[in-house]
């Protein structure tokens, strides 16, 4: 039997034991302790946690982060460890639930997008919050990991934005084959991103299938989203990718109170509105985010620009900078 170690959550004291052969953020989810992550593919950084006590190790090729940080979805013990995640509660949380799901509804409202609706049964017990998403569990035991897109009520019912890939071997089949009735094994829920109770502005950032927990957000807590202030820059190389905006007044309509930017990077010649990367369109806008909350979205290499210019250039707080990262590749 492997090794194990002690880990240590602080300052809330959480605890959870890690076999020295897994990593720290896969056995925190396994005992139900919510360390922040995303992309659990060591890219976008946002389960770099401060390491107080304690060694890890790193598989071969992925280099231990600065500043004394530790890349919790990569990293297993070498020894007891002690993590500074002060968002952390104490108790276990959420229950991840493995259940077979009903396809309801598949719509395809553009060239490379499909809405699948599924049904869960009513007794799995799987509830999720906006933010979360749930794996899509293959025949061979390999997972795809997409977004819920709707407000949580109760019922057992999901809805994923998924985007077709070339190659892809679940994106594919949801848009060129599959249909109501069909059944998925499904499991889940994971993820941090979750919404803060502040009362900071907020800014929303989004590339493309990006957009789908924040329309969880938005749907489940538009009250709190709108009295806070919110603005929505959603990004995308053509109108078409911006597959829920048949315009921006209707869309406002939809979600009185905040405010949304489109930003195309391969815009029609007729396009008028605002063009390039849609960071670049938030820094050119925001000149100081130091009192906002970002709860940025979509394509990993967005997410790091992001990230690294809102700090870097106008000043917003590194813990306001709230992310989750769309990748090709399993989670």
């Amino acid at each position: 039997m492997d090794e194990a170690f002690s880990v240590r959550v602080l300052p809330n004291g959480a605890s959870f034991s890690c076999p020295a052969e897994q990593t720290l953020l896969d056995a925190a989810v396994a005992a139900g302790i919510w360390l922040p992550h995303s992309c659990k593919s060591g890219t976008c950084g946002s389960c770099d946690l401060p390491l107080a006590d304690g060694a890890v190790s790193y598989p071969e090729g992925v280099e231990s982060p600065a500043d004394g940080a530790c890349r919790t979805c990569q990293a297993r013990p070498l020894s007891s460890v002690d993590l500074v995640a002060p968002t952390v509660a104490k108790e276990p949380g959420q229950r991840v639930v493995t259940a077979a799901g009903r396809v309801i509804g598949v719509h395809r409202p553009s060239d490379d997008v499909t809405i699948v609706r599924v049904q869960l049964p009513a007794t799995s017990g799987f509830a999720f919050k906006p933010g979360q998403y749930a794996d899509v569990v293959l025949k061979d035991g390999t997972r795809r990991s997409y977004s819920m897109a709707n407000c949580p009520d109760g019922e057992g019912v999901l809805e994923w934005h998924i985007r077709r890939m070339d190659g892809g071997r679940f994106s594919t089949h949801a848009y060129d084959r599959l249909k109501e009735k069909d059944v998925l094994r499904i499991q889940g829920p994971y993820g941090t991103f979750l919404l803060r109770d502040k009362s900071a502005p907020i800014v929303f950032v989004a590339s493309g299938t990006g957009y789908a927990p924040i329309a969880s957000m938005l749907q489940a807590r538009l009250p709190d989203i709108a009295a806070r202030g919110a603005v929505l820059y959603w990004g995308g190389r053509r109108i078409s990718d911006l597959y829920e905006v048949s315009s921006v007044e209707d869309w406002e309509r939809k979600f009185p109170g905040v405010r949304l930017i489109p930003v195309l990077s391969e815009p029609p010649d007729d396009w008028s509105g605002r063009t390039g990367f849609v960071h670049q369109a938030v820094l050119a806008d925001h000149p100081d985010l130091s009192n906002y909350e970002v709860y940025a979205c979509g394509n990993p290499l967005m997410i790091a620009a992001a990230r690294a210019s809102f700090v870097s250039q106008v000043a917003l707080p590194p813990e306001n900078f709230h992310a989750d990262s769309f990748l090709t590749a399993p989670r």
